[in-house]
């Protein structure tokens, strides 16, 4: 088995095959090596009892972001607020109707543009949508329908429980969509359905859903060749598949999610354990009609152990760190080796092919993968400070690394995408930061290169 394939989505219910992504070029700023900490707003949810539960860019990437709060209140449930902050403090503040008791179901997402942000609360039985929006007049809340019955899928087992499916919200040029992966397969391919969001009644609701489907390529075109391929890919399933990281930048024209499956191989219809598993990145884009579509590629390539280094799993696994970034030219996902080793790999945009840089760079088990503005660094938590390594592709050799430090210890970074993030420390309220690459030479996207 080669250790890269690529398969190409129909749109529908038919599959195709192809190589390569579509020409469809994210409009990315140029790389740099190193960065700079620009500190944002200085603490956030700083009265008594108030607590950020998470943190989103602003679209515009200006000097404000949003943050999501719990704060208690006289009676016996506390509320939450989603609020835009600044340098000057709380720029904007509106009440969300919903119970405090589901606040660590919820997630806040940034928009495309500035001025709206979206929360999304995941939980057995609900995945409902709410895009806060202070300055419109009209609709400053918008809610949605509950989408747990979102995909409607009947065939993938029998019986079959769609609701348990993982669904993600993420932004396409025509609007948000619910992108939807199950959480294993009964043959070779993978299916990935995605549901438009309708913004135009009184509440949100999903309009068109497209089922795509991934089939892996069949190298032999001959007809034993043929009849080689569909054996093999009724034979081989996927009892776990996970989703490792979702793209944080919803202002491309494409959205790119990185996942991890472990294999089975059936032998009279019963499922045999083998020693085998793949890491996948999927494209999902809008086709020349505005239809959804998409692109996977897997890999399942081997890590050259480094001369003299002890022994490590082989496959790849979903313990963390793991996660996905993008820059101008590439797509990235981190992954491990059982938690033992990590591995990075950059998918270029131009190019089918995963280049493993793994060995390049100092990646230890407790890195994050970050997602700047139209590009990417690792960080990592080192006694009660923040050290950060700018990640320059090119010669990952040229890569800085700096560190930073607050008033008390750092105890958790929250990534709010776009390089926007929240600090939390040890006994003092959190602050936001803006991790960008210094001196940026603004250029219009439309006139890059």
């Amino acid at each position: 088995m080669t250790p890269r394939h690529v398969a190409a989505l129909a749109v529908g219910l038919s599959a195709g095959c192809g190589e390569g992504l579509p020409e469809v070029s994210l409009q990315l700023s140029k790389n740099c090596n190193e960065v700079e900490i620009q500190p944002l707003v200085a603490q956030v949810a700083a009265g008594a009892g108030e607590q950020v539960l998470d943190i989103a860019a602003d679209g515009s990437l200006g000097d404000t972001a949003w943050v999501l709060v719990r704060r208690p209140t006289e009676d016996l449930e506390d509320e939450l607020l989603v609020q835009r902050v600044g340098p000057n403090g709380i720029d904007r503040e509106i009440a969300i109707s919903i119970p405090a008791s589901a606040a660590s179901a919820l997630s806040l997402h940034p928009a495309s543009e500035s001025g709206e942000v979206w929360v999304v609360r995941d939980e057995p039985g609900r995945y409902q949508l709410l895009r806060v929006a202070p300055d419109d007049p009209d609709r400053p809340l918008l809610g949605s329908d509950n989408f747990a019955l979102f995909p409607p899928e009947t065939t993938l087992c029998n019986p079959c429980d769609p609701s348990a499916w993982p669904r993600y919200l993420v932004f396409l040029p025509g609007g948000p969509v619910v992108v939807a992966v199950p959480p294993f397969s009964i043959d070779a391919g993978l299916i990935v359905w995605v549901g438009q969001v309708d913004l135009e009644g009184a509440s949100m609701r999903l309009g068109n859903e497209h089922r795509l489907n991934f089939e892996p390529p069949c190298e032999d075109e001959s007809p034993a060749g043929q009849v080689a391929c569909d054996d093999d890919r009724m034979t081989l399933i996927y009892p776990e598949i996970t989703v490792l990281g979702v793209q944080q930048d919803p202002r491309q024209t494409q959205t790119v999610m990185f996942g991890h499956r472990t294999r089975n191989r059936l032998q009279n219809d019963v499922p045999i354990p083998i020693d085998s598993a793949d890491v996948f990145m999927v494209s999902v884009f809008l086709d020349s009609n505005g239809t959804p579509a998409g692109v996977l590629r897997s890999y399942s390539g081997s890590f050259s152990q480094p001369p003299g280094s002890v022994t490590f799993p082989p496959l790849p696994s979903t313990d963390p760190p793991r996660g996905v970034a993008i820059d101008r030219f590439a797509s990235y996902g981190m992954f491990s080796n059982g938690g033992e080793v990590t591995r990075l790999v950059q998918l270029p945009d131009s190019n089918p092919d995963f280049v493993e840089l793994s060995n390049r760079i100092e990646l230890p088990v407790s890195v994050q993968l970050l997602q700047l503005d139209r590009d990417l660094a690792i960080g990592e938590l080192v006694d009660g400070g923040w050290e950060l390594t700018k990640l320059f592709p090119d010669d990952p050799s040229q890569s800085e690394r700096m560190r930073y430090t607050a008033s008390t210890p750092i105890t958790e970074i929250v990534s709010g995408g776009i390089g926007t993030f929240l600090v939390r420390k040890q006994d003092a309220p959190p602050e936001v930061l803006r991790v960008r690459c210094p001196n940026l030479d603004v250029v219009p996207l439309d006139e890059e290169q």
